[in-house]
């Protein structure tokens, strides 16, 4: 199944980077159609495919070890900001 239209294309016509694509994702934002799009779209588009599973993976730790509770949003990008500079090392 291929959907067509974009449904995370803005009113402006500006089409979205993966990186806004996935976080409206991750962070439950995104209505059915769009995680419909954006799941065809991670199966060709690699990035979005490891970028998903890693922040995913990052969200499932922190909420285990904070026993169910909101993870504060700024340690998920510090985690991620860290995470990032360590592959780049």
């Amino acid at each position: 199944m291929t959907t067509n239209a974009n449904p995370f294309m803005q009113a402006d016509g500006k089409k979205p980077s993966c990186m806004e694509m996935l976080q409206l994702i991750l962070d439950n934002q995104a209505s059915k159609e769009q995680r419909v799009y954006f799941k065809e779209h991670m199966d060709r588009c690699l990035p979005c495919y490891k970028n998903y599973n890693l922040d995913q993976a990052i969200k499932d730790l922190l909420k285990a070890k904070c026993k169910g509770e909101d993870v504060p949003s700024d340690l998920v990008d510090m985690i991620k900001s860290q995470i990032g500079q360590n592959i780049a090392s």
